[in-house]
C-alpha cells in the first residue's frame, strides 16, 4: 500500500465522523497539517517515510473518530463525533423500521374492525410510547459507546481503513437501504399476520382460505425475509464489496427461486374464497383472478432474482480476474 493511499484512507475515515457542512474545510486543514508534518519528518530523515513510519505517525495523531472530535464543539451526553451517526441511526430506525412495523401490525386489527377510525385511535393511544422507547434505547447505546470508547476507539490500524470510494453509481446504497426497510416490514407482517394462519375471516362472514403449503413454508419464508433484510443492512453499512456478501446473496437467491418453483409446481390454488353474500360463480371467478395474479407474481420472482444472480456472478468473476471490486459511498 502506498503512502498516499494510507493518507487518503485516513482522511476519508475522519470524514465519516464529521458534520456534512464542515467536512471539506476540516479535511483541507487536516490534510495540509498532515502533509506538513510528513514533510518535516522526511526532511529530518533525508528520505521519504516508509509505510511503518507513516503508520506510526498516523497512530500518534489519533484515531479518525478522536481527530474528528477535536473539530466539533463539545456536546452533552454523546460524543460530538458520534452525533452524525447517531442522527442517521435514529432516522433509519424510526422512519424505515419502526414506522413500517407499526403500520403492518395495525393493519390487521383496523381492517377487521367494524369501526376503523376508532380502531386506529385505540392503536395510536396504545403505541405512542414506542418511539420514545426506541429513542431511549439508541441514546443509551451511544452514551455507553462514548463512556467506554477508550476500550475500542483506539484499537485501529491505518492499514485496515476502507479504501477511498471510487466513482460508482450512487443508487446502489439506496437499493440496499430500501431493501432493509421493506424487508423488515415484510418480515414483521409475515411473523405477526401469517403465523398459524390458515384463513382470514372478516366480520361480514367473508372468508379467504389459505392453501396448506403456506403453513408448511412459513418458517422458511420467515427466515429468508430476515436474512434478506440483514444482508441489505450490512451492505448499506459496509458498502465496500467482498466475495462473502455475493455468495450469501446467491444462496438467498437460490432459496427464493426454489420456494417460487415449489409453489408453482405443487399448488393449483393458493387461496379459496367464500362468503354468505358471494355467489358461487362470483367466488369462482374471484378465486381464479387471485390465483392468476399469484401465478404471475411467482413467475416474476425467479425472473427478477435472475438479474441479481447475474450481477453477483459478474462481481465474483471480476474479483477472480484481479479487477478492483466496487466501493459505494454513502455521501
Amino acid at each position: 500500500m502506498s503512502n498516499s493511499e494510507l493518507i487518503e484512507r485516513y482522511l476519508n475515515a475522519v470524514k465519516l465522523w464529521l458534520p456534512r457542512k464542515q467536512q471539506m474545510d476540516i479535511l483541507a486543514e487536516l490534510s495540509e497539517d498532515l502533509h506538513s508534518q510528513i514533510e518535516d519528518r522526511e526532511s529530518a530523515a533525508s528520505r521519504p517515510l516508509n509505510e511503518d513510519e507513516l503508520v506510526a505517525l498516523l497512530k500518534q495523531r489519533g484515531s479518525p473518530m478522536r481527530i474528528a472530535s477535536g473539530y466539533i464543539p463539545e456536546q452533552r451526553l454523546i460524543n460530538p463525533a458520534m452525533l452524525p451517526i447517531y442522527w442517521m441511526v435514529l432516522r433509519i430506525v424510526l422512519l424505515w423500521v419502526l414506522a413500517p412495523i407499526l403500520v403492518t401490525v395495525s393493519f390487521g386489527p383496523i381492517f377487521r374492525s367494524g369501526h376503523p377510525l376508532m380502531a386506529f385511535m385505540r392503536f395510536m393511544a396504545a403505541s405512542w410510547q414506542a418511539p420514545f422507547f426506541v429513542i431511549g434505547i439508541i441514546t443509551t447505546i451511544f452514551f455507553l459507546l462514548d463512556r467506554y470508547q477508550d476500550q475500542w476507539v483506539d484499537r485501529w490500524d491505518p492499514r485496515k481503513l476502507p479504501r477511498v470510494p471510487a466513482s460508482h453509481p450512487q443508487m446502489q446504497w439506496y437499493n440496499d437501504f430500501a431493501g432493509f426497510a421493506f424487508g423488515m416490514a415484510a418480515f414483521t407482517f409475515w411473523a405477526v399476520i401469517m403465523r398459524h394462519r390458515s384463513e382470514f375471516v372478516f366480520d361480514t362472514g367473508f372468508r379467504i382460505g389459505l392453501a396448506p403449503i403456506w403453513g408448511q413454508l412459513y418458517w422458511l419464508i420467515l427466515a429468508l425475509m430476515l436474512m434478506r433484510a440483514l444482508v441489505n443492512l450490512y451492505c448499506f453499512v459496509r458498502p465496500a464489496w467482498n466475495a462473502a456478501r455475493s455468495w450469501i446473496r446467491l444462496a438467498l437467491d437460490g432459496v427464493e427461486i426454489v420456494i417460487a418453483l415449489l409453489l408453482l409446481l405443487r399448488v393449483a390454488n393458493w387461496v379459496d374464497i367464500a362468503g354468505p353474500n358471494v355467489a358461487p360463480t362470483d367466488a369462482a371467478k374471484l378465486v381464479q383472478l387471485v390465483n392468476g395474479m399469484m401465478q404471475v407474481s411467482l413467475i416474476l420472482i425467479p425472473v427478477i432474482t435472475a438479474f441479481d444472480v447475474y450481477r453477483q456472478g459478474r462481481l465474483l468473476r471480476r474479483a477472480k480476474n484481479g479487477q478492483s471490486a466496487p466501493i459505494l459511498t454513502l455521501s
